[in-house]
């Protein structure tokens, strides 16, 4: 998938390889610690996410802009038909341009290819305001808050698939 970003370079969205792992963990641990703590769940994912996400039914894809890895957003395979999404990053220099709407709609598309039926995340209201507006652009709704891994998780949402 390719899109054109505000400024006009064309973005293209590919599946990961294990030759992005370092640009894959680059993007995140950078976009974590701008505005939280990296956590050891953080790292764990990250440092091995063929492991943690993969070889589980995930997938994660990355945004390409010319040579460099400029954006990230994964898909935790949960249980039958609910995937969460997760690590959607897009690198400080290439916001603002659409990657994150467009890291978004391919990875609710590999949701639907997997056949899942809801999308749930988990977000913080005050450090990640923009990408929370575009959760609700990409049809996500709030939620109760369920218990989940991460200490700075505030906010629950899911995008209804069925």
């Amino acid at each position: 998938m390719s899109i054109r970003t505000t400024d006009l370079r064309p973005v293209h969205i590919i599946d990961y390889a294990p030759r992005y792992q370092a640009d894959w963990k680059r993007i995140n641990v950078a976009w974590i610690a701008e505005r939280f703590v990296v956590e050891d769940v953080d790292l764990e994912v990250l440092d091995h996410p063929e492991e943690n996400i993969v070889s589980k039914g995930g997938h994660i894809i990355l945004a390409i802009m010319g040579d460099e890895v400029v954006g990230t957003c994964a898909l935790l395979h949960n249980s039958p038909g609910v995937y969460q999404m997760v690590k959607m990053a897009v690198d400080s220099l290439s916001r603002g341009k659409g990657i994150g709407r467009a890291l978004g709609e391919a990875v609710i598309g590999k949701a639907r290819q997997q056949g899942a039926r809801k999308v749930m995340l988990y977000s913080n209201r005050a450090g990640a305001v923009e990408a929370i507006d575009l959760y609700r652009k990409l049809g996500f709704q709030e939620l109760p808050m369920p218990t989940q891994a991460y200490a700075r998780a505030d906010i629950y949402m899911e995008l209804d698939l069925s």
